[in-house]
Parts: structure tokens; C-alpha cells; sequence
């Protein structure tokens, strides 16, 4: 279209517009508004209900009291032939970091974990701004 045609077309909208009346919504249609819009959203609450009952854990658990107090009372703790006599739990412990005594890393490894832990703990709060401003605008 040239701009003849364009102002044309704009003067014939113009005269439109100003010929239309101008319309104002009824006295109580932002009650109406609000009546319509609770109506479409009425939703039921989710209500939690767990997965095993309370009165089921209770009983489990006043089960497993129950048969650790009968053990006790039956084998007793002594060390010297009783029931945890034969535990020992230091073999466990004795070589857990062992694997660490000949490691060596590269001065490359340790820059790189700390360039990315760096740059992990720079990246964070920016994406926090920014899904706060998201769902500001929503």
C-alpha cells in the first residue's frame, strides 16, 4: 500500500471510532467477574494421607523395641560371650582412606574442580534472580 491509501484507510477509522459509542460495563459486573472466576477454579484440597498408618508404625515399632529388649535380657551385652561378643567392627575402619596414601592429582585436576565449583557458585544466584523475575511476571 502507498501512504495515500494509508492515511485514507486511518481517516476512515478515525470516523469510525468516533462515531461508535462509548460503552461502560454494568454496576456490578466486577462482582460477577469475581463470582465466575471463584466458580472455575474451585478445587478440591489435596489431602495427605501416608502411605503406611500411624497406629501401623507404632506397632512396628514397639515390635522391634520389644524383640531388642527380649535379645538383651536373653544374651545380654557382656563382651565376654555374649551375644555381641564375636562383633568387631575394627576391621571396618582400618584401611577406609588407605587408597589416598600413594594418590597424587595434577595441578590441572585441582584448577579444574575449582574453576567449576567457582563458576557452579557464581551461576546459582543468577539463576535465582532469574526465575524470580519469571515468576514475577506470571
Amino acid at each position: 500500500m502507498d501512504k495515500h491509501e494509508e492515511k485514507e484507510l486511518e481517516a476512515f477509522v478515525d470516523k469510525i471510532m468516533a462515531e461508535a459509542p462509548l460503552e461502560s460495563p454494568s454496576a456490578d459486573f466486577t462482582k460477577n467477574l469475581v463470582q465466575r472466576i471463584e466458580a472455575t477454579q474451585h478445587k478440591e484440597v489435596y489431602q495427605y494421607k501416608p502411605i503406611v498408618p500411624r497406629q501401623v508404625l507404632v506397632l512396628i515399632f514397639v515390635g522391634l523395641f520389644s524383640l531388642t529388649l527380649y535379645l538383651i535380657a536373653q544374651y545380654g551385652l557382656e563382651s565376654d560371650g555374649g551375644w555381641f561378643g564375636n562383633v568387631s567392627v575394627a576391621p571396618v575402619f582400618d584401611n577406609i582412606w588407605g587408597w589416598l596414601e600413594n594418590y597424587t592429582s595434577s595441578k590441572i585436576l585441582i584448577y579444574a574442580v575449582l574453576l567449576f565449583g567457582l563458576l557452579f557458585f557464581v551461576q546459582v544466584p543468577l539463576l535465582k534472580k532469574q526465575l524470580d523475575r519469571n515468576v514475577m511476571l506470571e
